[in-house]
């Protein structure tokens, strides 16, 4: 899977670009205060949360401020346990050379 970057067309990634720009203008727009504006460089408007981009369409956010200080720290640690295990992946990979799925099955041929 390391080397399957090579084979995605180009197009795609201008696409993917493209969108990810457009996602973080949005939230640039939504987060900062103008730079011309403001008293200094880098400052977050007042009212924003960090992570609030008002997109809540399953009603999570609502409730006390604990329990979405706990559904915070849950996505958090959740998130760095899924970087860990992608790191072990692209490690194992590196390593063997052979992909994933691959090595998932020639480990049950073994036994």
């Amino acid at each position: 899977a390391i080397n399957h970057f090579q084979q995605v067309p180009p197009a795609f990634w201008g696409v993917l670009v493209a969108a990810i720009i457009a996602a973080e203008g949005s939230r640039v727009k939504l987060a900062w205060q103008n730079p011309f504006e403001a008293d200094s460089l880098f400052l977050l408007k007042a009212d924003y949360v960090p992570g609030d981009l008002g997109f809540d369409p399953l009603g999570l956010g609502k409730g006390s401020v604990d329990e979405i200080n706990a559904l915070k720290l849950k996505e958090l640690n959740n998130g760095r346990v899924a970087m860990v295990a992608i790191a072990g992946m692209v490690a194992q990979e590196l390593v063997n050379g052979i992909n994933i799925g691959a090595a998932k099955e020639a480990s049950f041929a073994d036994f």
